[in-house]
């Protein structure tokens, strides 16, 4: 593959390098995030070295002053922005597998969610099915949590680095399953903890709209593809 990146761009990726490089050192705490931190810096800093980008090859870009299409750009944002949905899923799991406080006081939590909680049937649904399998949810809610990360930014890239189409319809029929189930837990999230405050409220209903607007997309851009 020839250099396709201009001068902007390598820039941009040495900066992105440092920053993931500094993020590892200072603002993760867990092995994985900074492991997996180190491994975007240096990919990113070895595009800078040899001015080869995959991706940009994806999107049409042959040479340093080809110009970008902008369904490539559009593209190439939705895919960013599912990156950092699948980072928050991702996150939240690991948070919950790598101690034992979440599974430990699930009971106590499903307690605290159902005390004051508007809806009643849900309110029902915390103190009967899933106080009564407590343990067994917990693990569904962290695991989930982090299969949903995973499928989500092994799809984006696959989608976004390959050019197989059917490797790629694959990868967008991945991410709308991975979309699909993030949509029921942010709505069980909502209704379980959106009562204790804004915060809780703003990102699980943020969430729940961007996947809504993911799934929208990748939905026509399959249509698109069987139509052809």
């Amino acid at each position: 593959m020839k250099k396709n990146l201009n001068s902007f761009e390598r820039l941009i990726r040495v900066l992105l390098g440092l920053f993931f490089l500094f993020a590892a050192w200072q603002f993760y705490k867990s092995a994985s995030a900074q492991i997996l931190s180190v491994l975007f810096a240096i990919f990113s800093l070895g595009e800078a070295v040899t001015g080869k980008c995959g991706l940009m090859k994806q999107m049409g870009v042959h040479e340093p002053n080809d110009k970008y299409s902008v369904a490539g750009l559009g593209l190439m944002g939705l895919g960013a922005i599912q990156a950092v949905i699948a980072y928050e899923w991702w996150s939240a799991g690991w948070e919950k597998i790598s101690s034992p406080k979440f599974v430990d006081g699930i009971q106590g939590t499903l307690g605290f969610f159902a005390g004051q909680n508007p809806f009643p049937w849900y309110k029902s649904f915390l103190l009967g099915f899933a106080s009564q399998n407590a343990k067994a949810f917990a693990y569904t809610v962290e695991w989930s949590q982090i299969a949903i990360g995973i499928v989500l930014i092994v799809s984006t890239l696959v989608f976004l680095y390959v050019s197989s189409a059917a490797i790629r319809r694959l990868a967008l029929i991945a991410s709308l399953i991975a979309l699909l189930g993030g949509l029921l837990m942010n709505a069980n999230f909502y209704l379980a903890a959106g009562w204790t405050g804004p915060g809780a409220r703003a990102v699980n209903v943020l969430m729940f709209w961007v996947q809504i607007l993911l799934i929208y997309v990748w939905v026509k851009l399959l249509a698109q593809k069987e139509q052809r």
